[in-house]
């Protein structure tokens, strides 16, 4: 990739280059060594007619990611402005990062979120969100679909994430189709969101899905099928995690999060829609070789968490969606 200079990507802003940013690219990272450098890279081969920051904020890495950013910074002094912690939040228990440390440094009209370890690869990805948002003022939010590789593997794999939701209703009832990594979407609903909703009161384990509900509970949200970033599937990370504890909390808090949404606005979730949901928060076991006997027990456990809902039931329904990939998960779990 070839870089451009501070002086060129602030040329191609024309007139307003001095002018305050429009978007606010916030990239959350924490021992992304391997990884940062691609990312700060998507954002800055953005090409755009309006001005844009990177908000980078380091978790008190360990490795060498804090180095890295620095580096960066030097090099695009206006553009890249970090934050770094001299402890790290997460373990601390915070994780409203976004809402408590971003926030308040955004600049921006518009925020467009990327972590660390992803990256970008349309250099039009922002550019033709905003243009969308400033000619749609009924919609509060954009995203697109994702690449997934798979570190691991050194692999693209032929699954893309990201795919339209139709309302609130269809978010809430059958789950995340939202990639953060895409979107673009206006400051004013995500700060009424931390307003509101008070995110640094909950104990949820993820900061995207509560505030993609929150955002369709008020404003439409646009899907634009094209593929723009890649998410990089790793061993070990927030969402993802080969220590089945850890993927069952996830799984708990994502359930925690669709009944106070279901609750706020009155919309009854459906149980066969929870089995549903269950497996695809787990799916993931499947494409980065964990242990399938823990696997299956884990499947196991979760499925006991809910109320009486039969595994025929939940067939009947996935035929019905034509979800064939959930039906073999069905199944072997079943056979076991």
């Amino acid at each position: 990739m070839i870089q451009k200079t501070q002086e060129e990507i602030m040329r191609d802003w024309g007139t307003n280059n001095s002018a305050v940013p429009l978007v606010s690219i916030c990239c959350v990272t924490y021992n992304h060594e391997p990884y940062i450098a691609e990312a700060l890279d998507g954002f800055l081969m953005q090409e755009t007619n309006f001005p844009f920051e990177v908000i980078v904020h380091d978790d008190c890495s360990t490795d060498g990611t804090e180095e890295i950013i620095k580096e960066y910074q030097q090099k695009y002094p206006e553009i890249i402005k970090p934050i770094f912690q001299s402890e790290n939040q997460y373990s601390k228990g915070v994780r409203a990062i976004l809402q408590a440390f971003v926030y308040p440094k955004c600049s921006g009209k518009y925020i467009a979120l990327c972590e660390g370890d992803d990256y970008w690869i349309d250099k039009n990805k922002i550019q033709m969100q905003v243009n969308f948002l400033e000619e749609n003022h009924g919609y509060a939010m954009c995203y697109t679909k994702t690449k997934l590789f798979v570190q691991e593997k050194n692999k693209i794999l032929w699954q893309t994430y990201g795919s339209a939701i139709s309302s609130f209703e269809d978010l809430l009832q059958n789950g995340n189709k939202i990639p953060a990594l895409t979107v673009c979407y206006r400051k004013d609903i995500a700060l009424q969101y931390v307003q509101e909703i008070n995110p640094f009161q909950k104990k949820w384990l993820m900061g995207d899905y509560p505030m993609w509900l929150y955002i369709a509970s008020k404003a439409k949200i646009k899907f634009i099928n094209k593929e723009t970033s890649v998410y990089r599937i790793l061993k070990e990370s927030a969402s993802h995690s080969e220590n089945m504890q850890r993927n069952f909390a996830f799984s708990k808090s994502t359930y925690e999060i669709r009944e106070f949404y279901s609750q706020k606005e009155s919309v009854p979730i459906e149980k066969w829609n929870e089995v549903r949901q269950m497996f695809l928060i787990n799916w993931n076991f499947l494409l980065i070789n964990v242990d399938k006997n823990e696997y299956r027990k884990n499947i196991q456990m979760l499925y006991k968490q809910l109320d009486k809902v039969s595994i025929k039931d939940f067939i009947r329904f996935v035929v019905s969606k034509n979800k064939i990939l959930l039906c073999c998960v069905a199944l072997f779990v079943r056979r076991s």
